[in-house]
C-alpha cells in the first residue's frame, strides 16, 4: 500500500510583478510532490501581471480582486484552499523543484511541528545566486522580544494554524509575516529545515530595499500593542515588554534612516534608550542600522559591478 502524503496548497499573491511572477509560477508547477494546490491572486495589478498568470488558468487558480495588499490576497486565496498543509511564494520569489516534497519529508520526524521552513538563496534580477541565507532557527523569545522574523520563502504550515491565526492581517502592508510568527509561536513548535529550498529575490522595487512611508514604520506600535493586549502571551514576555518596544523601535529607525528621515530614525532610538538604557547598543542593532542607512547603497553598487563584470 502506498504512503498518502497531504495535499499543499500554495497561494501566490501578484501585485506588477510581470517581470517575474511567471517564474515563480513555474518553479510550484515544476515540484517532484505532485498533490499541490496552486493559486495565484492578481491583487490588483496595473502592468501585465494578470495576463500573464491567466495563461495559465488550465493548471492553477486564478483570482483577480481589487488592490488590497498582499495580506488580503493571501487571505482570498487561503479561504478557497482545499489543502491539509498551507504556504505561500511572493510573486517575485522562487522555490527549488524538491522544496515541497523534502519540506514534506522532514515534517515527518516533527509531526507536531504547526510550521516548517528551509534556508534559501538570495538571487538577484536574473535569478543568479548572490549568497545562501542560514535562516535562524525559531527561537520565539527572538521573535517577541526582538523582532526577529526567521521564516523567509518556502514555509508550510498547518491548516489548523490559519484557523487559530485568523490569517494575516490586511491593515499591515510592511511586516504581516511578522504579525504572523508572533501568533504562529502562540499555537505550537516550528521547524527549521536546514537546506535551501528557494530564491529569495532582492531588486531595486523589493520591499527589501524600499523606502517606506511613516505609517509603514509605525506598524510596529501597532503589532505589539495588539501582541500584548492577548491573554495567552506567556508572562515572561509581558514582563519583558519595555525590551520589545526598545528593539521595535530600533526596527522603526532602520525603516526610517531607509527612507531618509534621519531626525525621525535618532527620535526613534532616544525612545530606545530611554526605555532600556544602553541594553539597547548591541551588535545586532548596530548591524540593523547600517543595513538601514546604506543597504540600497551596497545593492546599486552590486547590480553596477555585475554589469561591468
Amino acid at each position: 500500500m502506498s504512503k498518502e502524503y497531504p495535499k499543499v496548497s500554495l497561494v501566490v499573491p501578484v501585485y506588477n510583478a510581470e517581470d517575474y511572477v511567471a517564474e515563480a509560477i513555474e518553479s510550484i508547477l515544476a515540484q517532484t510532490y505532485k498533490d499541490i494546490e496552486l493559486i495565484v491572486v492578481d491583487d490588483g495589478s496595473s502592468d501585465g501581471s494578470l495576463e500573464i498568470i491567466s495563461a495559465y488558468a488550465d493548471r492553477c487558480t486564478v483570482i483577480s480582486q481589487e488592490n488590497r495588499g498582499q495580506s488580503a490576497a493571501l487571505n482570498a486565496g487561503w479561504e478557497i484552499s482545499t489543502g491539509d498543509k498551507l504556504g505561500y511564494l511572493s510573486a517575485d520569489d522562487k522555490l527549488e523543484s524538491s522544496a515541497v516534497e523534502y519540506l514534506v519529508s522532514a515534517w515527518e520526524t516533527q509531526p507536531e511541528a504547526v510550521m516548517v521552513y528551509p534556508d534559501y538563496w538570495l538571487i538577484d534580477e536574473s535569478s543568479s545566486i548572490i549568497r545562501r541565507i542560514e535562516a535562524p532557527t525559531f527561537d520565539y523569545a527572538d521573535v517577541a522580544l526582538r523582532g526577529s522574523c526567521p521564516v523567509g520563502p518556502g514555509a508550510l504550515f498547518k491548516r489548523e494554524l490559519l484557523e487559530f491565526t485568523g490569517g494575516w492581517d490586511a491593515m499591515l502592508r510592511q511586516i504581516p509575516d511578522y504579525d504572523f510568527l508572533l501568533r504562529v509561536g502562540l499555537f505550537g513548535d516550528v521547524l527549521h529545515v536546514r537546506k535551501a529550498l528557494a530564491g529569495f529575490r532582492v531588486h531595486g522595487a523589493s520591499q527589501t530595499f524600499a523606502a517606506s512611508d511613516e505609517s509603514k514604520a509605525r506598524e510596529y506600535h501597532y503589532v505589539l500593542d495588539k501582541f500584548f493586549s492577548r491573554e495567552d502571551v506567556p508572562a515572561a514576555f509581558r514582563d519583558a515588554r519595555p525590551t520589545a518596544e526598545a528593539n521595535s523601535l530600533v526596527l522603526m529607525a532602520r525603516l526610517h534612516f531607509r527612507a531618509g528621515r534621519f531626525l525621525k530614525a535618532f527620535d526613534c532610538l532616544r525612545q530606545a534608550y530611554s526605555l532600556v538604557g544602553g541594553a539597547i547598543i548591541s551588535y545586532r542593532n548596530f548591524r540593523l542600522l547600517i543595513n538601514g542607512i546604506f543597504g540600497r547603497v551596497f545593492h546599486g553598487f552590486r547590480v553596477v559591478c555585475s554589469k561591468w563584470i
